[in-house]
């Protein structure tokens, strides 16, 4: 441990900085169980209250946002479903703005971190000083203050956040080495150079980087703050990955270029007009051969018509996704292959379990 400016450096937890005090780790893990306890724990039956609600409201479970506001006013009727959607809300809140506070207190000494890894390997950082962010990626995403890109910490935000929002269970980012275990390789095995869109801190590079130890590893992400501290991430790791900022719907290297091409939750956080665009350049630069793996929720489907179904649909309020409902209906399969792909899986149990797997013909 080391001492700056009266301010006790408390080492890591597995890839991210400890918080400044242990006082706010020992809430940051209460908040994480109780997320737990009565989030996960009780969504089953709180779903089934919700849709007795719906039933006897007589309601249609149509999926439009007016429909919505309707369900929305019966199931707040229902006090265990009101109580649960507002610890949801709250708890997320609460709970983002203790890790903002907490790494506040050392905003000056994390930000000298990523400025003097800037320049140092293992591998590389390109910054665009002159980028203008799209009004898409400016907003408040996920209820983060600042959202992705407005803050000089937001991956220090982003990484510890992420660990308390799936429950403690992405410890040494395990879950990211599961994902990209399960990334489909080109059906001729080579892997040379690999692409992460919309990266973030740099979790599934990283994982994908000690998978194929010999292929090139990129990482491309729209936000400076994300791209900066995943490169600062990846030096304390002493892996060879190569950040850059620049958007997925603009990316400025070559035809052909990559073997394979991940993005893990994206396409759920940009507006349908610019899936499109991603897709078109995923296709671009993948050789012919290459596969796309994307990871991100399932379709609408019409089993699942009553509150459940409507979980989607209130994130776009009560968790800060505006863009989560019209991909969850946009018909993605159609709009993969009208890009040009060819879907190796179609079956909703397969694309959970392998993502949707995209094949650029040869």
């Amino acid at each position: 441990m080391t001492i700056s400016n009266s301010v006790i450096d408390r080492g890591k937890l597995g890839n991210v900085p400890a918080l400044t005090e242990r006082a706010d780790e020992a809430f940051l893990d209460f908040m994480c169980d109780a997320r737990n306890i009565v989030m996960h724990a009780h969504h089953r039956p709180i779903s089934d209250l919700g849709n007795k609600a719906i039933a006897a409201a007589g309601l249609k479970p149509v999926h439009t946002h007016e429909n919505v506001a309707k369900i929305r006013e019966v199931i707040f009727d229902t006090p265990e479903v009101a109580a649960y959607l507002r610890f949801k809300r709250s708890a997320q809140e609460r709970y983002k703005q203790r890790i903002i506070e907490s790494y506040g207190v050392r905003e000056e000494e994390l930000t000298r971190w990523l400025d003097d890894a800037a320049t140092r390997g293992p591998g590389t950082l390109t910054l665009d000083p002159n980028f203008k962010y799209p009004d898409y990626a400016t907003v408040d995403i996920h209820i983060t203050p600042h959202g992705y890109t407005g803050h000089a910490l937001s991956g220090f935000y982003y990484d510890y956040g992420t660990s308390i929002f799936f429950g403690g269970a992405n410890a040494g980012d395990v879950m990211h080495a599961s994902h990209v275990a399960r990334v489909s390789t080109p059906r001729d095995g080579k892997v040379t150079r690999t692409l992460d869109i919309a990266c973030s801190v740099g979790q599934m590079v990283s994982q994908t980087k000690k998978r194929f130890p010999d292929a090139e590893a990129h990482g491309i992400d729209i936000s400076a703050p994300m791209v900066k501290y995943a490169h600062w991430r990846a030096v304390q790791q002493n892996l060879d990955l190569h950040f850059a900022q620049m958007p997925a719907e603009e990316m400025t290297f070559p035809d052909g270029h990559f073997d394979i091409v991940t993005s893990y939750l994206l396409f759920h956080e940009i507006p349908l007009p610019v899936i499109k665009k991603v897709l078109a350049e995923v296709k671009r630069v993948l050789r012919p051969g290459g596969t796309f793996t994307m990871l991100d929720f399932p379709s609408s489907r019409p089993e699942e018509p009553g509150y459940g179904g409507f979980i989607g649909l209130m994130d776009s309020s009560d968790n800060g996704e505006p863009y989560a409902h019209g991909f969850v209906h946009c018909n993605i399969e159609k709009l993969i292959e009208e890009a040009g792909f060819k879907l190796r899986y179609t079956g909703v149990k397969d694309i959970l379990k392998h993502g949707r797997v995209c094949d650029k013909p040869v």
